[in-house]
């Protein structure tokens, strides 16, 4: 986990961009962390990834239990409209891939207005089902004329994490980046908790009760998984030892 605030992971971001190697950037919830624990190879997915920001509070919790303080949530739907800001001066180039017919497009309506001189390189709205060979060809084609350098991956987790893992090196883009619900927040398909909520953390309580049935489900069991963790973490902190300082006359 990157242990910067979001000014310094948008200078990570930059140095990324200027490396000449390809990298995906991944923003865990409380969500993520309830499937990293339960499956080998998303951690080892985490493990290649050239930067993890924490979303969600519980890494944040998860970190101050463990002894370090990370600076602040870095949520992707944030950073990405701190990354559109940020790469205006620089010429960034953005290619939007994922989320329901017509969001991507929105999102680029959207998202222009707030920022007339950004560069959006294109968008694509995958079916629900894998591509056809013809298609992968097809959409790797058309991201890599794009001239994008930024791919914002929107795909739900973990499939979103599973796609760009696969599509590493396979896709001449410099860095794809995964936000999950970030299109549908930012085009107004679905509602983004208000600011007051997600200065507060509780976004995914908003995300409960207004992201229907299943949603409320998923986030109910991720709660009590992620509470569990967090109090084994709690124990564990509780019951480590504490080492009494050595004397300075302490002879090695």
């Amino acid at each position: 986990m990157e242990d910067v605030d979001t000014g310094g992971a948008l200078r990570k971001l930059e140095g990324l961009l200027c490396d000449g190697r390809k990298h995906f950037v991944l923003f865990p919830d409380s969500w993520n962390m309830y499937n990293v624990v339960r499956d080998e190879r998303l951690r080892q997915i985490y493990s290649q990834a050239s930067a993890v920001f924490p979303d969600g509070i519980s890494w944040l919790l998860l970190s101050r239990l463990q002894g370090h303080r990370l600076p602040e949530r870095i949520p992707g739907p944030a950073f990405l409209v701190a990354a559109c800001r940020h790469g205006l001066c620089l010429g960034w180039k953005h290619f939007f891939y994922g989320g329901a017919p017509g969001v991507g497009e929105q999102l680029t309506r959207t998202l222009t207005q707030r920022f007339p001189n950004l560069k959006v390189a294109g968008t694509f709205s995958p079916p629900f089902r894998p591509l056809t060979d013809e298609e992968e060809a097809m959409v790797k084609n058309r991201i890599e004329a794009s001239g994008a350098q930024l791919l914002w991956v929107a795909l739900g987790a973990p499939k979103q994490e599973y796609w760009m893992a696969q599509h590493l090196g396979a896709i001449n883009v410099p860095v794809m980046l995964s936000v999950s619900a970030a299109f549908d927040f930012h085009s107004g398909n679905r509602p983004w908790a208000p600011r007051w909520m997600r200065a507060l953390c509780l976004e995914w309580a908003y995300r409960t009760v207004t992201g229907g049935r299943a949603t409320f489900f998923r986030n109910i069991k991720c709660v009590s998984s992620v509470a569990r963790l967090l109090m084994i973490a709690a124990v564990l902190k509780a019951a480590r030892p504490v080492r009494s300082p050595r004397p300075d006359n302490t002879i090695f």
